[in-house]
């Protein structure tokens, strides 16, 4: 039996097609599967992708959505058809390095305590490899045309305001870098993190089982894109199971909607105007409910001033620059009120870690 899925959702997404594709074929790990999942695709992705995996020789199956049902419903629909212990959720804007698959499962298989890795995720420019591939270049070729030195998520990181970030988002990636979290860890072959980015994420089938929400589903059926990761990592975390991401090994991400390089408050509201409607709506909604969903109420009393400081300020900055986000995104919370509940309780018997447990990762 083989050991590793590769689960993929993909809407329009055809110019990635030839580059992931390739980076698969020459992953050194050889024991996987593909399973993807197309949601309503109209630019003739799904073409593409049947007849570019099967010259590729990659076992795959496929799922077809008349709808875009999102990214988080796509995933629970590839999850119920894992048969292997691990499994990996593959983003279309990526492109692995060789080694990445072997060094994932083997960390699986020797840390039987790990229940979700990721590579280490770099800046992808991926309009130079695309711009290399269309005037001939070969596909590896013009991948690395488009790999930079700047990081783009080591994994997910909070603060004490339960902002979420990408940790160490658009840094460089050198030994005498500016930030001295990279300086500290740029030797390291694996470092420990709250939670790992759904941008491309490997998990431990068992242990997810565990975690999963009503339905039988891994993420948030509501919640369509954005934050699931985030919620994820919540329910991993607080049944007592560890994340690692691990250094010696590179995905490329062609990263949209990218966090701020400075981690202060102002910073991250000012980056909200950069953003589309549809983030900010999925991003606004989603986190409220990871929030009630996942925080212990001893938690809560100790930092609700400054999570209710972050909280008025995004909803005032939200109110000022599109109010849109802030009513819709409540009339959906609202919606899905008795699924979020309901969920809430899942997440409160699965708990494993006292709530004291949790505390080391506010910053």
């Amino acid at each position: 039996m083989k050991k590793l899925s590769v689960n993929l959702v993909i809407k329009n997404g055809i110019k990635y097609i030839p580059f992931f594709v390739a980076s698969l074929k020459d992953q050194t790990y050889k024991d996987f599967e593909l399973i993807f999942v197309d949601n309503a695709s109209t630019d003739g992705t799904r073409e593409l992708l049947e007849k570019t995996l099967t010259e590729s020789g990659i076992e795959w199956r496929g799922i077809y959505n008349s709808e875009n049902v999102g990214f988080a419903a796509g995933h629970n629909q590839a999850y119920h058809e894992v048969t292997t212990p691990y499994f990996m959720l593959l983003n279309a804007d990526t492109y692995l390095m060789p080694d990445a698959m072997l060094k994932a499962v083997t960390f699986f298989d020797t840390h039987p305590e790990t229940v979700s890795v990721s590579p280490r995720l770099m800046r992808w420019n991926f309009e130079k490899s695309l711009a290399g591939f269309q005037t001939g270049a070969d596909i590896l070729s013009a991948a690395q045309l488009g790999f930079t030195s700047q990081i783009d998520a080591i994994g997910i990181r909070l603060f004490r305001n339960r902002r979420a970030v990408e940790w160490l988002t658009r840094q460089e990636w050198t030994k005498d870098s500016a930030s001295l979290d990279v300086q500290k860890n740029y030797n390291k072959q694996v470092v420990e993190v709250f939670g790992v980015s759904g941008a491309l994420a490997f998990y431990r089938k068992s242990v997810i089982q565990q975690v999963l929400l009503p339905g039988d589903n891994m993420f948030d059926p509501t919640y369509h894109s954005y934050k699931e990761d985030l919620d994820l990592a919540y329910r991993l975390r607080n049944a007592g199971y560890v994340s690692y991401v691990l250094l010696d090994t590179v995905v490329y991400h062609d990263r949209t909607g990218a966090g701020p390089k400075k981690m202060g408050d102002w910073s991250a509201l000012r980056n909200k105007s950069n953003q589309s409607y549809f983030v900010r709506f999925h991003s606004y909604k989603n986190h409220l409910r990871t929030l009630y969903k996942n925080e212990y109420w001893q938690n809560l009393m100790i930092d609700g001033p400054f999570i209710f400081w972050y909280e008025f300020k995004k909803l005032i900055y939200l109110l000022l620059i599109n109010p849109r986000v802030v009513f819709l995104g409540w009339s959906d919370i609202i919606k899905h009120r008795k699924y979020t509940r309901q969920a809430r309780m899942a997440i409160v018997n699965s708990r494993k870690l006292y709530w004291k447990g949790l505390r080391r990762w506010w910053l």
